[in-house]
């Protein structure tokens, strides 16, 4: 009986998740389109609908400033990404990563992954709107011209520490209007305290949306240009433990 109650119980998780989907792709920008179409040969983890929330917020993050990836893996997401900053006529984006392949992910063997990163990109024909910083995020922002940062998509190790550093190093400079975006809120407790801690800290804002497994924190009237799927505001809109709470209890 057990049985059949948790498969009855992940039909419908599946079927919920499907129908969120559908609902941001439905109300997505006509760009976006091309940029999934692009996307959509490159291996990654990153759904369809969380493509989106980084498409809608690179174009409405229209103020000064870069944007940087910490983490590009294959460049799924820096396809989606880098086919914004093209559409608006903005900066390449800096895609950081050390191409070692360490996703942290069993079974998966190691393998340097900077050559089908850069050819991915060739294909999608973006490879011009992309600024690869071949290093490890903490080093790279040593090493950081200064300028400003309008959106900052992090999606490296995953652990409190590794989230903190990956923002920290970068915080000083996020411009008043700046965007973060962290991949596997929802799926990572370390993810979640970091961004506790960066809040309590005054570095991150507290207005959020989420979109999949994925948390945007940034200005409402620009968090407000990207699709969403019923729910994916309002639970942003709680406090941090009835928030963690509700996250806890849909994983069971």
């Amino acid at each position: 009986m057990n049985v059949q109650v948790n498969a009855a119980v992940a039909g419908l998780r599946a079927a919920l998740d499907a129908y969120r989907e559908q609902v941001v792709l439905g109300n997505a920008a006509p760009g976006f389109s091309a940029a999934l179409q692009r996307a959509g040969n490159v291996e990654g983890y990153t759904t369809p609908g969380e493509l989106s929330l980084l498409y809608h917020l690179a174009v409405a993050a229209d103020g000064p400033g870069r944007i940087v990836e910490i983490g590009s893996y294959l460049g799924r997401s820096t396809v989606v990404l880098a086919t914004a900053v093209a559409d608006t006529g903005r900066e390449p984006v800096v895609a950081i990563d050390p191409h070692t392949a360490a996703l942290m992910i069993e079974g998966l063997p190691p393998r340097d992954t900077r050559a089908e990163f850069l050819a991915n990109l060739e294909q999608a024909g973006v490879r011009e709107h992309v600024e690869l910083v071949h290093d490890y995020s903490v080093k790279a922002a040593a090493g950081w011209d200064g300028a400003p940062i309008r959106l900052h998509f992090v999606d490296g190790w995953h652990s409190r520490e590794a989230v903190l550093e990956d923002v920290g190093a970068w915080a000083q400079w996020f411009t008043p209007d700046a965007v973060a975006v962290f991949d596997d809120y929802l799926t990572s407790d370390g993810v979640r305290q970091a961004v506790r801690e960066l809040q309590a800290d005054g570095i991150l804002r507290r207005d959020g949306l989420v979109v999949g497994k994925m948390a945007a924190f940034g200005p409402p009237h620009l968090l407000a240009r990207a699709p969403a799927a019923p729910g994916g505001r309002a639970l942003m809109r709680l406090g941090d433990d009835r928030r963690e709470r509700l996250i806890k209890l849909a994983e069971r």
